[in-house]
């Protein structure tokens, strides 16, 4: 006979047995108990689930090792297997019917039952003007509600507005970190670095170098020893201005003492300056100092000048002194682009803080007819900051306010009175005035209770007795042919 197999679960209890037993379409229902948990020992368990498997027509089974599950069982008539397997082998006994109900007395006719249920409706009910005045009710109903929620009024009102000025004494210190409400702001450091390159047309003379002056030195022997003088030994003068010559030729000195020879040289800088008198190259330049004197028996000669275009020292200080002062001016656009607006430059801390790169071509000394100058450069400046100055002008004036007024958004104007002056401590001292505009201060749902269910005529009336107006107030209704304003004050809107 087919056997349905339902393994419990732990948490299982009576409720969800009898769910998993309904699944069940075979003749006989086996429950598998879990190895672990106790669930479903009492009597009272298993007899419900003895019910469950009698409502489906089928017989119970059990498969446990539960001493007290099996007494249980036992007692209501239950088989008890060991294993699935076991369970298949025998025969289960017939499951107990289930009670029988037999009929009393006739069977009910239900038709005259829902007939004396019935009552009859009133005659009143299907009279027309009954009918027709309920749907006029409904109607007006209906109407009366999109009356109360359809319409709606935005409410624009022109309020008389003064000015309020205060004057302010105010300190920035780069040593503040916050704001100090009395009157104290932090001074901040901005940093940009600009570059750039000018041409100045040069028209200055000077005399150039033009010429080497040469001659002849004469090398004695200090020792013994035969000594060789290779090409390109350098000598040169003790005094200031140092001159060098360079030797053009080689040269042997015998290995007796005071032993001589003559050899040409060069000057290495050229100009009329290298035209040394005689005795005036008396040093050699190289470990031959120690074995060798030098000497120029005769003067040197040859070097010569020439006039030239030349950027003096004026020249390169003009062009130098022009383009910083546009680079100046490029750091300020840059500075004022980066900077929030309403933030206050200190404009004596406008300084160059290093220079970064400098050429000038042609080099120092050198011809041309111009002059070009590269030049990248660091500037820094000093300032505090707009939203500083507003927060503690906004605070500052909040506490002289009237009354009843609140100021007017975005009204706030900061004029300085005079320049700023920094001192050599890095504070800066100056005078501010602040100015904005205040007003009366409205309650919109005030003004809303005010005027619902009015005309616009009254409203406006209304409003100005209120509310010190500069102009009628401005009325935009929706739908706009209404002539009320809605009588539910949530459904307007008054801004000012």
């Amino acid at each position: 006979m087919k056997t349905h197999v339902i393994h419990l679960d732990e948490h299982d209890d009576v409720v969800s047995a009898r769910d998993k037993m309904t699944w069940g379409r075979a003749a006989r229902l086996l429950l598998v108990y879990p190895k672990r948990g106790r669930i479903l020992r009492r009597a009272f368990d298993l007899r419900l689930l003895q019910r469950q498997a009698v409502s489906q027509g089928a017989s119970l089974a059990l498969v446990t090792r539960s001493a007290e599950v099996r007494r249980a069982a036992a007692g209501l008539g239950i088989p008890v297997f060991r294993s699935e397997a076991e369970a298949q082998r025998y025969h289960w006994p017939k499951p107990p019917r289930g009670p029988r109900f037999k009929r009393v007395g006739p069977r009910p006719d239900f038709r005259l039952w829902r007939a004396s249920l019935e009552q009859p409706e009133a005659p009143w009910r299907d009279h027309a003007l009954v009918r027709l005045g309920v749907f006029a009710a409904a109607v007006l109903a209906v109407l009366f509600l999109l009356v109360l929620l359809v319409p709606s009024a935005d409410i624009r009102l022109q309020v008389e507005t003064r000015t309020q000025t205060l004057t302010l004494p105010l300190r920035a210190s780069p040593e503040v970190a916050a704001l100090n409400l009395a009157g104290v702001v932090p001074s901040h450091r901005a940093v940009a670095v600009v570059g750039g390159m000018q041409t100045a047309a040069i028209t200055s003379l000077s005399d150039v170098p033009d010429q080497f002056a040469s001659g002849e030195v004469v090398f004695r022997n200090l020792t013994d020893e035969q000594i060789g003088i290779p090409a390109g030994t350098i000598v040169r003068t003790l005094n200031e201005p140092v001159w060098r010559f360079v030797t053009t030729a080689d040269a042997v000195v015998e290995g007796e003492v005071d032993a001589t020879v003559t050899v040409p040289v060069r000057a290495l800088v050229a100009g009329a300056a290298g035209n040394l008198p005689g005795g005036s190259l008396v040093a050699i330049e190289s470990d031959l100092g120690a074995s060798l004197a030098v000497t120029n028996p005769a003067p040197m000669s040859g070097g010569t000048d020439r006039l030239a275009v030349v950027p003096s020292a004026e020249d390169r200080a003009a062009l130098r002194e022009a383009l910083l002062a546009d680079l100046r001016q490029r750091a300020l656009e840059q500075f004022e682009a980066e900077l929030a607006p309403g933030d206050l430059l200190f404009m004596d801390t406008f300084t160059v803080s290093r220079v970064l790169s400098e050429t000038y071509l042609p080099p120092a000394g050198q011809p041309g007819n111009r002059l070009t100058l590269t030049l990248q450069v660091e500037f820094q400046v000093h300032y505090a900051a707009g939203a500083d100055l507003a927060r503690l002008a906004t605070v500052s004036m909040d506490a002289s306010l009237p009354a009843g007024y609140e100021a007017v958004p975005d009204s706030l104007r900061l004029i300085p009175i005079g320049e700023p002056v920094t001192g050599q401590d890095g504070v800066t001292l100056w005078r501010m005035r602040a100015e904005r505009e205040i007003r009366q201060r409205i309650d919109p749902a005030a003004a809303a209770y005010l005027v619902r269910g009015r005309t616009r005529r009254s409203a406006a009336r209304h409003l100005a007795e209120a509310f010190p107006l500069l102009a009628p107030p401005e009325f935009r209704l929706k739908p706009s042919f209404w002539p009320f304003l809605p009588t539910l004050p949530f459904r307007i809107s008054v801004e000012y």
